[in-house]
């Protein structure tokens, strides 16, 4: 029987965010270093509720088509100057996340759920494959049928993770995603929180391989 104390490292993110693509290489280290100790968990944060939060009062001025036109050129500049932190490369090329009509990331948060609801084992790689299609391939993730061609590239059940999509339980299993960081005060994405045993510790924004390795043999002292 395996009694091995786990170490529980749960990020908060949201698939769209570029940070988290930049810190895949160091989650891999983690996993090299630490083997089945290590146990990765995503809690879905819903970074763009409504892109006109982020959006500049020139940008708001404009009709929507156009002012989220060009919010996604300034939000492309803004994810190719992330790319230099973790060497990962990032194509901005006809970036165009948003539209008047799909203005939010929560579907994308949603689609994770989904992909957990159907096969957890499948999850992370629909996340990782999301992150890529949304970041590299530039595809517009924000739309279902792109959601659904990531779960098909996934090898999930396409019927059944729309079902999950549509029917309500993923989307209810993202609103518990937002009570728990809500309940942690947390407000800079991404976010990681360790657990081991009875101790925890909240790691805010990027953090190296160092200095996660420090922080979680601190723990295991």
């Amino acid at each position: 029987m395996n009694t091995m104390k786990k170490i529980i490292l749960i990020t908060f993110t949201d698939p769209m965010m570029g940070l988290s693509y930049e810190q895949e290489p160091v989650y891999e280290k983690l996993a090299n270093h630490f083997g089945e100790e290590l146990v990765f968990k995503y809690v879905m944060s819903g970074l763009v509720r409504d892109v006109a939060d982020f959006m500049l009062p020139q940008e708001l001025a404009l009709p929507a088509e156009d002012g989220i036109r060009v919010y996604n050129k300034r939000l492309a500049q803004i994810y190719k100057s992330e790319e230099s932190i973790g060497g990962l490369p990032i194509n901005m090329e006809g970036f165009h996340l948003f539209d008047a009509d799909h203005r939010s990331s929560y579907p994308l948060c949603i689609a994770y759920k989904a992909a957990q609801l159907c096969d957890p084992v499948k999850a992370d790689e629909f996340l990782l494959r999301l992150r890529r299609a949304t970041i590299v391939e530039t595809r517009q993730t924000t739309r279902i049928d792109e959601l659904v061609a990531v779960a098909k590239a996934s090898d999930l059940d396409t019927d059944e993770f729309l079902r999950y999509f549509e029917n309500g339980s993923a989307a209810k299993a993202f609103e518990e995603d937002l009570r728990l960081r809500h309940a942690l005060n947390i407000h800079s994405l991404p976010t990681c929180l360790i657990e081991y045993g009875e101790k925890a510790a909240l790691v805010n924004g990027l953090a190296n391989y160092e200095e996660f390795v420090n922080i979680i043999e601190r723990m295991k002292a």
